[in-house]
């Protein structure tokens, strides 16, 4: 079954939900479940018809009556926002039928809504940046029906090497120091096994072909293909904090990743690929101190320089 929700009279033109119903549950693990949700987009468009580019999110957001100031900041520059998903909240893009999902959600709106298809950023936050990298990737391969490649990608404290992440969970699921860190740890380590055929020693190769960078490969399979792409990574290494509250040192953190990434493309030639850090800026939402958190990207500045980049 299928909703589609169509408002107008906020300050933007429309905002379109499409939702496909399901039910039932993913396995994480053999003994870890969660819910399925809707798959499908919601799309935010300007007043004016004129768009100029599009910046797409993977992760759920069906409000359709709520902006907040990066979707009313980007409606004001003539941008149109996208958030499509899969079923699952916790997508990993294993499998390549999940990706060409995205892909197709992401043509039918620039199709039907005359978006230029060479001015898109992907965004994300942690896992969602993961998944904006592979979407790239993805782009640029035979399976690909559309081979949409975004003009710029702006990712946030996002696991990239999965040799790296999966020790990184195992640690933190051992220590079991923070409850939080220790169930993590405990999911996506089993998350990854079911889904690479087993630990990193049992299937090297797939843990690496399915990193979006790898540091023991030199970069890994995948480092080319953003080599013509526009890319800020933001992290905010506060390794004290990890250190005290989770018992985790540089080793655990996405940061080391961050840096790795950027640095190899710049090594390739690629001066629009840079590594963003900051100070005391990651908070959640109810103001509790974490690093690893959408905060640290000052939203205005990124949708700023992401149109410097557009071509007219």
């Amino acid at each position: 079954m299928i909703l589609l929700t169509l408002c107008v009279g906020l300050s933007a033109q429309k905002v379109i939900n499409q939702e496909f119903f399901v039910d039932g549950d993913i396995s994480l693990t053999d003994d870890i479940s969660i819910p399925k949700i809707n798959p499908g987009y919601t799309v935010w468009l300007p007043e004016n018809g004129n768009i100029k580019g599009l910046i797409v999110f993977t992760h759920p957001r069906r409000d359709t009556s709520q902006q907040d100031a990066l979707i009313t900041y980007a409606l004001f520059r003539q941008l149109a926002v996208l958030y499509a998903t899969t079923e699952n909240r916790l997508e990993f893009f294993f499998k390549l039928e999940k990706l060409q999902q995205i892909e197709n959600y992401l043509a039918e709106v620039i199709h039907t809504y005359q978006i230029p298809e060479a001015n898109l950023l992907y965004c994300g936050m942690s896992l969602e940046g993961t998944r904006a990298l592979k979407l790239a990737i993805f782009g640029q391969s035979y399976p690909s029906k559309h081979h949409i490649q975004p003009k710029a990608i702006a990712i946030c404290d996002a696991p990239l090497d999965m040799v790296r992440f999966h020790k990184s969970m195992i640690r933190a699921k051992e220590l079991n120091f923070n409850p939080i860190t220790a169930n993590e740890g405990n999911w996506v380590a089993g998350y990854l096994e079911k889904n690479l055929g087993g630990t990193p020693t049992d299937n090297l190769a797939a843990f690496t072909d399915y990193s979006p960078y790898c540091y023991t490969l030199d970069g890994g399979h995948h480092l080319n293909k953003f080599q013509e792409i526009a890319i800020r990574a933001y992290s905010e290494p506060d390794v004290n904090w990890w250190m005290q509250t989770r018992r985790k040192d540089f080793y655990s953190m996405n940061t080391i990743d961050l840096a790795a990434f950027i640095n190899e493309l710049n090594i390739l030639g690629n001066s629009q690929a840079q590594l963003i850090t900051t100070q005391n800026k990651g908070y959640h939402p109810d103001g509790n101190r974490h690093p690893h958190s959408w905060s640290i990207v000052d939203e205005k500045e990124m949708i700023d320089w992401f149109l410097s980049l557009l071509e007219d």
